[in-house]
């Protein structure tokens, strides 16, 4: 079987990206390198030239997508999958209509408004509606006046070039679900210290600061089974409605006071490098990297061309 591992080299075009945001897009070349050896692919660049990565795409037989966007532009991951979709080209990942909810935080509160925190009250966190990987967001993403969250919202729009998405903070332990093919893996916990109250840009990608030290994620999470049950309650739910169940994902939840569990953020097409939670996830459940990238490849030969 011919297989390529497509990624998106478009990092020139994010000229407003930092200098730490900016190792995320390198850890996705990273990713595609290592897929490509454990799968024994050849790894395509798509960059400036974007027919003609699709024309060179036509030549394999399945194609391991780890494209997050293409052209500089994160909400046309969508369009990149559905282009595959629509030329025959099989892929791995999640159904493309699925994909481009996830994608726009504010449709998908539309689809699962009973899932996710509300707008209502003080405090409130302000991101961008765009992006994933913790773009955007740090501790001045949580606002407690109208005026912090309009200057919030006007800092999101000018340095990204989106419309903010303006939600509750739920103050509580944030939990992660992850989940392929319909298998759901053991969820994980968010421990917080060093006073940090959220994952952001800098959690993630600044290695060794004091956001990244302050939030350390611990899989499998130390909870009990009706907890557990809980959490993969709201997740298969979003699952289930949005038509996640063909890929892989990775659900962010909050667990309010009162102990209601909400949605915080889902990632269709989540973090696969070597540090990344999805992996911790696998591990967790003895599942061996070699064994998950295969069996996505098996399903996405089952796509209908």
């Amino acid at each position: 079987m011919k297989i390529a591992v497509a990624y998106n080299d478009d990092l020139a075009r994010k000229g407003h990206l930092s200098e730490v945001e900016r190792v995320g897009e390198a850890e996705v070349v990273e990713t595609a390198q290592e897929i490509a050896h454990l799968l024994g692919a050849e790894t395509v660049a798509v960059g400036d030239d974007l027919l003609a990565a699709i024309e060179k795409l036509r030549n394999y037989d399945v194609v391991f997508n780890l494209c997050e966007g293409v052209l500089g532009n994160p909400h046309w991951e969508m369009h990149f999958a559905l282009a595959l979709e629509m030329l025959g080209i099989r892929f791995t990942g999640c159904d493309p209509t699925a994909t481009a909810i996830c994608g726009d935080k504010t449709l998908v509160k539309r689809f699962l408004p009973h899932l996710m925190p509300g707008t209502d009250g003080f405090p409130l966190i302000v991101k961008p509606s765009l992006s994933d990987a913790g773009l955007g967001i740090d501790d001045a993403s949580i606002v407690h006046t109208p005026a912090e969250r309009d200057a919030r919202a006007e800092w999101v729009r000018e340095t990204y070039g989106q419309e903010p998405v303006v939600e509750q903070f739920i103050e509580g332990r944030e939990f992660n679900q992850s989940m392929f093919l319909g298998r759901w893996l053991p969820p994980g916990e968010v421990i917080f210290g060093n006073g940090q109250r959220v994952v952001g840009w800098k959690a993630k990608w600044d290695s060794g600061s004091a956001e990244d030290l302050g939030t350390v994620n611990r899989t499998p999470a130390q909870i009990d089974e009706a907890t557990t049950a809980r959490i993969a309650a709201v997740c298969k739910e979003a699952a289930d409605l949005l038509g996640l169940n063909d890929g892989y994902c990775r659900f962010d939840l909050r667990e309010a006071k009162d102990g209601r569990l909400f949605l915080v953020d889902i990632n269709p097409q989540p973090d696969l490098g070597k540090d990344a939670g999805f992996r911790k996830a696998l591990a967790a459940a003895d599942i061996g990297f070699r064994d998950f990238l295969d069996a996505l490849i098996m399903a996405a030969t089952r796509r209908r061309p």
